[in-house]
């Protein structure tokens, strides 16, 4: 019954946005994703606008994010550890080939490694008074295992670094600007292909395709510009090399994200992503429903077209999302 609900409040997110009438500047949001170190193989797309780019011309930008890893669960016949950090370097090219459709690519770089931000992590949890209870354990290597009935079921203990899985994708906008040029409404579609590698986890070692409604649209908060952003989909997952029999073949995503424009080139953006489970698992770490919030800055030069991002990534209601992550990116429009 849990998972239903799920599923009716992931659908019901770009409707609120679609009903509110507004005007303004659009959502600078992040293009992020879950990367947990067992589920970032599936092909579920980052956070992306409903706007879409200028006609003939190019967006395209580079990401980075750092993903910090301190899970650990037991059930009778299950165990996970998740001790580790990965580090992903994500390629994004978008371009808006005729009005009706904008094509795009993302090719990803995946490294693991044992990290170095164990110390400062558990620095930080004690100033604010957080639990580092997941963190007693030595600092700064690498262990991502999972053990099922008495077998391991995967396991990376030494680094490795390689292309992820790339996706490609399409977008077809439904509503291009209201009144005020604020209002869209885009359908997403996507397919990931298999060309990481399954053993390091760099992928997952089959072909995934998703489709999503997305709709923005922006008011005022506090006399300044506010845009706001909601979208829901499905995730449909091909027959993989990890963790195969345990994968659901479909799991819905979603969420909302909103950018308060402080002034024309500074602004502050939140957002929240949802997904349903990947893994049919006791462990709440693999196996449950999950949503990461995302808080950080934006800061545009806007003669060049270049904006630069940093946000801090934490989970908030399940532990199948990553412990810690910080997030930077470089976004470059209007390109020929």
């Amino acid at each position: 019954m849990r998972r239903i609900d799920f599923t009716r409040t992931i659908i019901a997110l770009p409707l609120l946005v679609i009903s509110v009438p507004g005007w303004g500047s659009g959502v600078d949001g992040f293009a992020l994703r879950n990367q947990h170190p067992f589920l970032h193989i599936y092909g579920l797309p980052p956070l992306q606008d409903a706007a879409l780019g200028e006609y003939g011309k190019n967006d395209y930008g580079i990401t980075f994010t750092v993903v910090n890893n301190a899970e650990v669960k037991d059930t009778e016949a299950e165990s996970i550890r998740l001790d580790g950090e990965t580090y992903f370097a994500d390629f994004r090219l978008r371009r808006r080939v005729h009005e009706r459709l904008e094509i795009g690519i993302d090719v990803p770089f995946v490294k693991h490694s044992n990290g170095v931000l164990d110390d400062p992590i558990f620095d930080w949890h004690d100033l604010w008074g957080m639990s580092n209870s997941k963190r007693d354990g030595p600092s700064n290597e690498l262990n991502y295992r999972y053990f099922n009935n008495g077998s391991v079921e995967q396991q990376i203990t030494s680094s490795s670094s390689g292309i992820g899985d790339v996706q490609l994708s399409a977008a077809v906008p439904f509503v291009a600007g209201g009144a005020e040029g604020s209002r869209h409404v885009t359908m997403r579609f996507s397919v990931k292909l298999p060309t990481g590698d399954s053993a390091d986890l760099h992928g997952s070692g089959a072909a995934d395709a998703a489709l999503g409604l997305y709709a923005q649209d922006s008011g005022t908060l506090l006399g300044k510009d506010f845009a706001y952003l909601g979208f829901a989909g499905v995730l449909a997952l091909g027959d993989g090399d990890v963790l195969t029999e345990m994968q659901h073949s479909a799991v819905p995503y979603g969420g909302v994200a909103a950018t308060w424009h402080a002034t024309e080139q500074f602004g502050i953006t939140g957002q929240l992503q949802a997904q349903g489970a990947y893994i049919d698992s006791e462990l709440d770490e693999l196996g449950g429903s999950s949503i990461q919030l995302t808080v950080g800055g934006v800061y545009r030069l806007l003669r060049h077209g270049i904006t630069f991002k940093f946000a801090l990534v934490e989970d908030v209601i399940s532990d199948a999302t990553p412990d810690f992550a910080v997030h930077l990116a470089i976004h470059v429009s209007g390109g020929r």
